[in-house]
Order: C-alpha cells, then structure tokens, then sequence
C-alpha cells in the first residue's frame, strides 16, 4: 500500500505517547506541561522533514520532478531546455529618396516590443525600402501581425518616423522552453534511444530545434531516394503551420545533426486544409457547440498528419462525447477524408444545422 505521511497532530501524540511510555509518572497530555510543549516543537520539527522527504521523492523521478531536478536529470542524456528565441520579419520603411537607416538603429512598436535593424538600409527612388528586423528581446511578445506600426526610437535625417511591419509580419518568436515540454522531449530520449539517423532521431531533432515545433513528421526518399523531409506544425500558436524563421531554424539545426552520408534533407511546412463539418445537435445548445468545437480541435490536434486519413466514426464519436446528452447529426463530412502528402487537416468552419 501506498505510504502516507502522519500529520502534525498524529506526530505530536506519538511523541507524547512515548514519553508516557519512558517516563511512567510524567504528564505531557496537560495543556501547560513542559514536555507537551517539547513535543509539539519535535513534532513541528519531524513534520517538516517528513516534508522534504517527499518533496525530495518527486525529484527522483523524472515524470514528476520539478524545474531544476528536471534540468538535472535531461543534462544526464545530453538534452538541454530551449531558450526563447527572438522574431524577426522585414518592415516596410518610407521618407526621401536614398536617406539611410543604419544598422542597429531601434523601431518601437505600441506594446513595447523594441526591433532592432539588422543591416544598413538605404531608401529607393521612391523614398522606400524593406528593411530586416529583429526584435531585441527574445519570446513570443515579439511576434507582430502585418501591417503594425512602428516608431522610430531615435528620429533619423531623411527616414519617416514610423514603418509598418511587412506582408509577412514578425515571427519566429517564441517563449523559453516549459518543463512538461522539457520532460517530454526527455522521456522520448529515453525510450527511444538514437540510432543514428533514423526516423525517431529525425523527429527528435525537429522537435528540439525550436520550442514551437510540437509534431514532426518523416518522410524517407522523397524527394529522391537517400533524401529526408520533415514536416512540422505548432500546436500551441493560433496558426499550426510553421513560419519561415521556424523552418529556417528546423533545417539549420538537423543540417548539424543528420549522419553526413545523407544525401539531402529538407524541411517544409505542410499546407492547412481546413476540414469544414455540418453538425446538427439536439438540444442545441451554446455550451453543447462550444463542448463539440472544442473537442474537434483537440482530436485534430492529435489525429490529423499529412498523408493521413481521417475517418468519419472517429470523428462522429469525439462528437457524441462532446455533446454530453445531445444526440447528433454530421452530414458533413460524408466520408473519410485523405490528405496529401503536404496537407494537413485544420479545423475549418462548423455550420450548426
């Protein structure tokens, strides 16, 4: 059976109960006795070593240990948390015709993001030009939709005082790696020892080469035989598909770490094919709907792949789970539904009949 800490009362009348046994004529039940008080203390004492005992019992395993035993414990296997990292995009700049924006120079955006210019930029003759930036502080607070404005920090002779983020936005952004991530990644090292290349240190490695990748994806001899692709998404972030700077940073990092006798590797976003439903509950109601979107994106979020099927009695089921009491109708999707190689399902629009 499971052991079970005594509480500070059972320790304090376990104490009392042995100096009863030790000291025949002695007292310590009494409220005003010296040695209920030198049982109490004891007591206080034991119980915060019973404390730490058990604290300490969950940092030595790993599916249950706590920040720095769990860095402890990945540095053992080789793994090492993943610091934030910093977004970075291109800005659309304006003013006079070949006025110049050094390199260095600070844009600060409403929220407090400040960007810093990566390269000298000199204005076209139409008094523009795009301009690569990188936020100066790393984490997903960097990360800025297109079309956004920015301040120049330090105003700059002949430069308009504010630009505007590029088509593309700032991205790449993310937060310092969080420890259930940490220990997932740790675990999968551990049952899944590396073999040199295969399709499991494939997966790995995406996985560990930017805190944003959640799933990965092996595909051998495509495109040619001897050659690799990787294919990713983001859970975590509004849009699952990566963003240039994560597929950037995935393929610089297995570039480093694949056996040098592959032919190629290649890392690709997969494209988003929204998979549209037509649901009809009855009762119908807000919470219901909310229940079912809720669970269709979550079953997405773990079913769908490229290349994969998904078939239309899963689907019909997280549906039944979802909706409580509600019963149901999905006649759409008719059938199951395959995607390509480069496609991966997304929940798309719920047309509630």
């Amino acid at each position: 059976m499971p052991w079970q800490s005594p509480t500070l009362n059972q320790l304090a009348e376990q104490i009392r109960a042995d100096m009863r046994g030790r000291l025949p004529e002695a007292r310590p039940a009494l409220r005003r006795a010296l040695l209920r008080v030198i049982a109490d203390v004891d007591a206080g004492a034991v119980h915060g070593l019973y404390g730490y005992l058990a604290w300490l019992a969950k940092q030595l395993i790993i599916d249950t240990a706590e920040e720095e035993w769990l860095e402890r414990w990945a540095s053992i296997w080789g793994i090492r948390r993943q610091g934030a990292v910093a977004a970075a995009g291109e800005i659309l700049l304006t003013g006079t015709a070949g006025a110049q924006l050094l390199e260095g120079a600070e844009l600060e955006h409403d929220s407090g993001v400040i960007v810093t210019l990566d390269v000298t930029v000199t204005l076209d003759g139409q008094g523009e030009a795009t301009a690569a930036v990188t936020a100066s502080e790393a984490g997903a607070d960097g990360n800025l939709a297109a079309g956004e404005t920015l301040r120049l920090v330090r105003a700059a002779s002949g430069i308009d005082g504010e630009a505007m983020v590029g088509a593309e936005g700032l991205t790449g952004g993310a937060d310092r790696e969080d420890d259930e991530r940490l220990r997932a990644r740790l675990l999968d090292r551990i049952q899944r020892q590396p073999h040199g290349g295969n399709e499991a240190d494939y997966v790995a490695w995406a996985l560990e080469a930017h805190p944003d990748v959640t799933r990965a994806w092996v595909t051998p001899h495509q495109p040619d035989v001897g050659e690799v692709t990787v294919r990713f998404v983001c859970d975590d972030l509004a849009d699952i598909i990566p963003t240039v700077e994560v597929v950037d940073a995935v393929q610089a990092h297995i570039d480093e770490e694949r056996p040098v006798t592959a032919r190629g590797f290649y890392a690709i976003a997969p494209d988003a094919a929204p998979l549209d439903f037509q649901i009809r509950l009855t009762p119908d109601t807000a919470e219901a709907r909310q229940r079912v979107t809720d669970a269709l994106d979550d079953y997405l979020a773990q079913a769908a792949e490229p290349n994969g099927t998904l078939y239309r009695e899963p689907l019909s089921g997280v549906i039944f789970v979802a909706a409580g009491e509600s019963r149901h109708e999905m006649p759409e999707p008719a059938a199951d539904v395959t995607h390509t190689a480069n496609q991966i399902a997304v929940l798309g629009t719920i047309t509630w009949l």
